[in-house]
C-alpha cells in the first residue's frame, strides 16, 4: 500500500482501488457524467451521454435524474439536453486554488510569447486529460481559435504526451491502450514506440508535435516541475509548420527551456516564502 492524499490507497492505481472494497460504482458512474461537461461540451442529450459513457439509457436516466434533483445537474426541456447545475458553483469556486498559479505564471507566458512571437499555453492534468488553463495569443494575423478550457486527450499532441509521460507505466499503457487515431501522416500509434519516445521526453524534458494532431501546425512543450520532481504544469509553444524549420525550431526550443525553467524557479520561491 501507498499513501496518497493523507489515505491509505491500493497500489497499481485506478484498476487496483475497482477492486477494492472501498469503491462504489454506482457514484463512479455519476461522475463518469458530469466529467463529460465542459468548455467544448456543455450541454449533453441523453442518448450522447449514452453513446459516450456506454451506459444504457436506464442507468444513465436515472443517474441524470439524481444529479438533478441535487443541483448537479440542470435539464432544459426545450432542447431535451442536460448542463451543469448550480450545485457545482461552489466545487468551481474550490478549484480556483489554480488561479494563483495561473497569475503567477501568466507574466512567464507573455514574456515567452513575446520571445517568439508564437501562440504560447499553459496546461495542467486532469483524469480526462490536459486541461488549458491559460493562453497568451500570437501576435502573427493568423491565429488558432482555441478557447481556453478545452481538454487535450490526443498522444498526438505534445502537451497532453508530456503529462503522460510523467504517469505510472501502468497508466501510461492503459492511455496507449486506447484507439490511437492516425490524424495526420506523421502520427506515431504503434504503443512500443509510444512507450520509448514517453520515456525518452521525459528524461530530456521536452516533447515536439511536427504536424502530427494537424498539418500544418507544429508545437514544443515543456514541463514545470514540483520540488519534489512530480509534474505541476506544462507549457507549449503553438506554431505554424513554416515558422517550425530546424534553426527557428531549436530557438523556440531554447526560449521555452529557459522560460520554464525561470517559472520553476520562482514557484519554488514562492512556497519556501509561503512555508
Amino acid at each position: 500500500m501507498v499513501r496518497a492524499g493523507g489515505r491509505q490507497r491500493a497500489a497499481g492505481g485506478a484498476d487496483a482501488e475497482e477492486e477494492s472494497g472501498f469503491f462504489v460504482r454506482a457514484l463512479a458512474r455519476g461522475l463518469t457524467i458530469l466529467a463529460l461537461f465542459g468548455v467544448e461540451h456543455p450541454e449533453w442529450g441523453l442518448s450522447e451521454i449514452c453513446g459516450r459513457t456506454g451506459m444504457s439509457k436506464t442507468t444513465v436516466y436515472r443517474m441524470a435524474r439524481t444529479l438533478e434533483a441535487r443541483d448537479f445537474l440542470a435539464y432544459d426541456a426545450k432542447t431535451e439536453r442536460y448542463h451543469l447545475g448550480a450545485a457545482m458553483i461552489p466545487g468551481a469556486y474550490l478549484t480556483m486554488s489554480y488561479v494563483g498559479f495561473v497569475r503567477a505564471a501568466h507574466p512567464f507566458l507573455e514574456r515567452l510569447g513575446a520571445v517568439t512571437g508564437e501562440t504560447v499555453e499553459l496546461t495542467v492534468g486532469s483524469a480526462e486529460g490536459a486541461i488549458v488553463v491559460d493562453e497568451v495569443a500570437t501576435a502573427h494575423p493568423f491565429r488558432l481559435n482555441r478557447p481556453t478550457g478545452r481538454i487535450l486527450d490526443s498522444l498526438a499532441n505534445s502537451s497532453f504526451r508530456l503529462h503522460v509521460a510523467f504517469r505510472p507505466p501502468a497508466e501510461q499503457r492503459k492511455i496507449i491502450g486506447a484507439a490511437q487515431h492516425k490524424r495526420t501522416r506523421n502520427t506515431i500509434t504503434d504503443p512500443e514506440e509510444i512507450m520509448r519516445r514517453l520515456a525518452a521526453e521525459r528524461a530530456e524534458g521536452m516533447a515536439f508535435d511536427l504536424e502530427e494532431q494537424d498539418l500544418g501546425v507544429c508545437a514544443v512543450s515543456a514541463p514545470v516541475l514540483e520540488r519534489d520532481g512530480s509534474l505541476k504544469a506544462v507549457v507549449t509553444v503553438v506554431a505554424p509548420a513554416e515558422r517550425f524549420g530546424p534553426r527557428l525550431r531549436k530557438r523556440k526550443a531554447e526560449a521555452l527551456r529557459s522560460t520554464v525553467a525561470e517559472l520553476t524557479k520562482h514557484l519554488s520561491g514562492r512556497a519556501l516564502n509561503n512555508l
